[in-house]
C-alpha cells in the first residue's frame, strides 16, 4: 500500500495527461448515447445501449494498456513521449483484448460454479496483462504464465486484492452518496462525470497495487529457482 500510495501521490500528473483523456472520452460516449430514452442508467436493452458498453469496453482495455505502460516506465526510471504512450497502447491494444475476452470467459465459467471459483481465477490470472504488455509475449502464454506463477497463491492474492478492493468499495459508496443527494435530483450529468471520475482514479490505483503485487511475485520466484 505504501508503495502504491507513493507512485500514484508523486506521479499523479503523469496519469492525468496520459490516461484520463480515456475517461472524458468515456465521458462523452454517455453524453452522445443518454440522450436515448430508457437509456440515462443502462436500463435500456436497444442496441444503442448494447453499442454504449461495448465502446466503453473498449476505451477500458485501452486504457489499461496505457496505466501498465506508463506505470511499468515510472518503476523503470523510463521515459517516453506522450504520442508514444498511444500508439504503444494502440499496438498492444489487439493482445490486451484477447487476453480479456479469455479471462472473461473463465471467470464467467468459474462464477457459474458457485461464483467464488471465478474470484479465484480471476486472481490466478490478473497478471495476464501485465506479462503480456511487459514481457511482450503471445496471448495464451501470458495467460498460461500468469496461471503458473500464482500456482499455489490464489487464495493468498484473492485476499491482497479483497483487502484493498472492500475500503475503496466503501470510501466510493460514501463520497457517491453524498453526490448523489447533492446532484443527482438536479443534474445527472453533473453526478456521471464525478464517478467517471472516481472511476478514473480506483482504477490508476488498483492497476499500480496489482503491478507491484506482480513484482513481488516474480522476485520471490526468482529467489526459489
Amino acid at each position: 500500500i505504501k508503495f502504491t500510495n507513493s507512485l500514484f501521490l508523486n506521479h499523479f500528473s503523469k496519469f492525468f495527461v496520459v490516461v484520463f483523456p480515456l475517461y472524458v472520452m468515456q465521458f462523452f460516449v454517455y453524453l452522445a448515447f443518454s440522450a436515448v430514452p430508457g437509456n440515462e442508467f443502462g436500463t435500456s436493452s436497444s442496441p444503442t445501449n448494447f453499442g454504449q458498453q461495448i465502446l466503453s469496453n473498449l476505451l477500458t482495455v485501452y486504457s489499461y494498456a496505457l496505466v501498465i505502460l506508463l506505470i511499468d516506465d515510472i518503476y523503470k526510471e523510463r521515459s517516453r513521449s506522450v504520442s508514444n504512450y498511444f500508439y504503444q497502447a494502440l499496438y498492444f491494444f489487439p493482445k490486451m483484448f484477447g487476453i480479456g475476452i479469455i479471462i472473461g470467459i473463465l471467470f464467467m465459467f468459474g462464477f457459474l460454479l458457485f461464483i467464488l471459483p471465478g474470484f479465484y481465477l480471476l486472481a490466478r490470472l490478473m497478471f495476464s496483462p501485465y506479462i503480456g504488455l511487459m514481457e511482450n509475449i503471445p496471448i495464451l502464454d501470458s495467460v498460461k504464465k500468469s496461471f503458473k506463477i500464482t500456482k499455489d497463491k490464489g487464495w493468498n492474492l484473492l485476499g491482497y486484492i479483497a483487502a484493498i478492493i472492500f475500503p475503496i468499495i466503501i470510501i466510493l459508496i460514501v463520497i457517491l452518496a453524498g453526490f448523489t443527494v447533492l446532484l443527482l435530483p438536479g443534474n445527472l450529468h453533473v453526478f456521471m462525470a464525478f464517478s467517471f471520475f472516481g472511476s478514473f482514479l480506483t482504477f490508476i490505483y488498483l492497476a499500480i497495487y496489482i503491478y507491484r503485487l506482480f513484482i513481488n511475485l516474480k522476485k520471490t520466484e526468482n529467489e526459489s529457482i
